[in-house]
């Protein structure tokens, strides 16, 4: 299904909770950066769960950004898997944000970090002499 006008560029997928689910049976909690996967192209996609509380249909609401990412159709029906993944996951969903305020978070985080090894390894250099 089409997302709603304000999940647009936010890389969010909407899936009502009785369906959000890993494959061991563990429900996924709003908030969540999760990985999709599409089973038949193999197709990912990181993306923010959110619950739809009017639905109680097992339909995915998606922007047309990560519709594209995974090759799907409005209406398509597919079996998607979802599984959480780790702070690297989560930058990585950062990094390639449609939402520039968080793409933009990540790479002057990223830059910060190299500056700060810099930073250290010029120290470590300076008591060295």
């Amino acid at each position: 299904m089409r997302a709603d006008r304000q999940d647009v560029y936010r890389d969010i997928a909407r899936i009502p909770e009785q369906f959000r689910q890993t494959l061991d049976g563990k429900t996924l909690p709003e908030g969540e950066v999760c990985k999709i996967t599409t089973q038949g192209t193999r197709r990912t996609a990181f993306v923010i769960l959110r619950g739809k509380e009017d639905s109680q249909d097992p339909v995915v609401w998606l922007d047309e950004r990560t519709r594209n990412r995974l090759g799907l159709l409005p209406g398509d029906t597919v079996c998607l898997e979802m599984r959480t993944v780790g702070l690297y996951g989560q930058w990585k969903w950062a990094w390639s944000s449609s939402d520039p305020a968080y793409r933009v978070n990540a790479r002057l985080a990223l830059l910060s970090v190299v500056l700060g090894g810099v930073g250290v390894l010029l120290g470590i250099v300076s008591m060295l002499r």
